[in-house]
Formats: C-alpha cells, sequence, structure tokens
C-alpha cells in the first residue's frame, strides 16, 4: 500500500513536469512526508528472529524428513547463509492466496529445478522446467537418453549404476558446475532446452 500511494503521487509529479517542459529534479519529487512513509515501512518490515524456513504451519513438524533435516545440517537462512531454503509444502495455483502462480508461470522464474528422487517412473514434471536436473530410473531420463545431456541445459544423474555416495558427488559437481556459470551461458542452456520441448509431446511419448 505504500509503495502504491507513493508511486501514484510521484506519477502525477512528474506528468506535470514533463508537461511544463521541464526535467524533473528528482530530489524535489518525493516530499518528507513520502520519505518519512517509506522508512517506516521499511522499519515496519525488519525483524528481530530468522526468517522461518517454511511457508506454512506443519503438522508434526518434528517427524517430518525435510524440516528434520534442514535443522541438521543448520540451514536457519542466516544472513550469512550462502544457501536460503524457502519450503513450500503445497501445490502451486493461481488460486493460492499466498503463492498465486500456476507452475508454468512459477518456473519462469527460476534458474535451475532439480529432480533426484525415485518416485515417479513415468513422472515428466522435469520437462516442464527450462534447466533441470534429474535422475536415471525415470522415464523422463529414458526417452531423452545421453545425446542431451548437460549442453541442452538437462543434467541427470545416475542412481542406477552408481552407488548413493558416487550419485551425491555427481548431483553435488552438477551444481557447482551450473554456479559456475555466466549469465550468458545459463541463457543458452535455457534456449536449448527450450527447443527440446516438442520431444515431450504426447503425440511421441504415447508411441
Amino acid at each position: 500500500d505504500t509503495a502504491q500511494s507513493v508511486k501514484e503521487k510521484f506519477g502525477k509529479k512528474l506528468y506535470n513536469a514533463l508537461l511544463k517542459g521541464e526535467i524533473p529534479d528528482l530530489n524535489k519529487i518525493l516530499d518528507r512526508d513520502d520519505i518519512t512513509i517509506m522508512k517506516r515501512a521499511i522499519f515496519s518490515t525488519q525483524r528481530h528472529c530468522l526468517p522461518p524456513v517454511t511457508t506454512h504451519n506443519m503438522i508434526d513438524d518434528g517427524n517430518d524428513p525435510i524440516l528434520n533435516t534442514i535443522r541438521r545440517i543448520g540451514l536457519f537462512n542466516n544472513r550469512t547463509d550462502r544457501v536460503k531454503v524457502i519450503l513450500h509444502p503445497e501445490f502451486l495455483s493461481s488460486t493460492s492466496p499466498l503463492l498465486p502462480l500456476d507452475y508454468e508461470e512459477f518456473v519462469r522464474g527460476c534458474h535451475l529445478g532439480v529432480f533426484p528422487s525415485y518416485y515417479e517412473p513415468w513422472g515428466y514434471t522435469p520437462g516442464r522446467q527450462f534447466l533441470h536436473l534429474t535422475k536415471v530410473r525415470s522415464h523422463f531420463q529414458f526417452h531423452l537418453s545421453s545425446p542431451f545431456l548437460c549442453p541442452s541445459g538437462i543434467y541427470i544423474v545416475d542412481r542406477r549404476f552408481r552407488s548413493p555416495d558416487e550419485s551425491c558427488n555427481q548431483l553435488t559437481q552438477f551444481l557447482y558446475g551450473f554456479c559456475q556459470q555466466s549469465r550468458r551461458q545459463r541463457i543458452i542452456q535455457r534456449n536449448r532446452t527450450e527447443r527440446l520441448s516438442d520431444l515431450l509431446d504426447w503425440r511421441y511419448l504415447g508411441r
């Protein structure tokens, strides 16, 4: 509400200045009251405790395997943590009051999707990501096979012929290598992955 209010006042003053043929002085467009309101808004959002790692109140959170792992490795969203965690334990939907986005809209804002689990042998959720990392045991991997590995933005962890430790190391290497890429390299991979989407059309998958 604060941002909307200041934006409307800012827009009107900017519009009036341009109508007069003047280059607006940005230092004068925002008056003292606007600055005071913005400072209050900033102060009201500050917290003295750590932000939560989950968006929901979890039932029996003491036995939740994901939350227990987060506690065990100490990912509590400290300012100094290089990895921040937000657990959203619910399907994405545009009707959600918390995060009103469909899955396709949400993934467009993500750099990488990771799907290392064993379940869904016929799951094609990875194919709905732009850049993704999945596992050998899924039918998604069998369909694409080896010619579509890393250069196309699809990273496949071998969980069929490697030990759990080897698979974890491979996953770590993929993630580390991805983090070392430049923005341009990520964009190129993203475009390559998007061009592969036709291969996952049900016209071909159903054959």
